[in-house]
This record gives structure tokens, C-alpha cells and sequence, in this order.
């Protein structure tokens, strides 16, 4: 007769379970610190457990933790940046006025190159008919 071995198997279950929600938490703050991209596909993947293991009732603190992470991301698909790295009101403000002064230097710049331009061509076109350059 064979010896009762379940006391032991429920042991290891058990901490397979707990090394799966150990798993689970590293990648949830690992997107909470770093961002990216929370779905439970992925973070399944990312922590080598199934989607099963992560919808089951008993993991449910566990999916309601990855669904507030989730519900954090903006609607256009791309990840939450981190609060520490997001930009403040002022810093965007400052970088949006120097992309337009920027921008205003170029467009110059430009109109000025389009100007010289024209007057070569124009002398181009002359030196071809033979017309003398004027002087002065």
C-alpha cells in the first residue's frame, strides 16, 4: 500500500500558487514604477502564469490591482507615463514655446532661401539669354 502523499502536494500547490502571485506583484510594480502597456494577457505572459490563474476568484485582489492599473492609462492605448516622469504644466508650456520660436526661425530661414534662389535663377536665366547683369 502506498503512503499518503496528498499532505504533500497540497503543500506544493500551495506554494506554486504563492510564487505565482509573487511573480504577478514584481510585474505589476514593475509597470506601476516603469509604465507600459497592462492587460491581463500580458501581464500573464510577463509573469508566466495562465490568464485562468489570474481571472480565478481566488486571485481576485490580484485583478482588481492590475485592473486599477489599467484604468490609470490614458484612452489612446498608450501606457501611463509614472507620475515622476510625466511633464509639469510649466515645462510643457516652455518646451512648446521654444518648438515655436524654433519653428518661426526656420520658416525665415526658408523664406530667405527661397528669395536668393529666385535671384539666381533669375541671373541664371539672363546669363543663358544674354543679357548683361545689371550694375550696381
Amino acid at each position: 500500500m502506498r503512503a499518503d502523499n496528498s499532505a504533500h502536494l497540497a503543500e506544493a500547490a500551495q506554494q506554486r500558487r504563492l510564487d505565482c502571485i509573487e511573480r504577478v506583484q514584481a510585474v505589476l510594480n514593475s509597470l506601476k514604477r516603469d509604465g507600459g502597456p497592462v492587460t491581463v494577457a500580458g501581464i500573464a505572459s510577463r509573469a508566466g502564469v495562465s490568464r485562468t490563474f489570474l481571472y480565478d476568484d481566488a486571485q481576485a485582489l490580484l485583478l482588481a490591482r492590475l485592473r486599477d492599473l489599467a484604468s490609470k492609462q490614458p484612452a489612446t492605448g498608450r501606457p501611463a507615463l509614472p507620475d515622476h516622469q510625466r511633464i509639469t504644466t510649466k515645462s510643457h508650456e516652455t518646451v512648446v514655446r521654444a518648438l515655436r520660436d524654433a519653428n518661426r526661425k526656420l520658416n525665415g530661414e526658408n523664406e530667405r532661401l527661397r528669395n536668393e534662389l529666385a535671384v539666381a535663377l533669375g541671373q541664371l536665366r539672363d546669363l543663358r539669354r544674354g543679357i548683361p547683369a545689371p550694375r550696381g
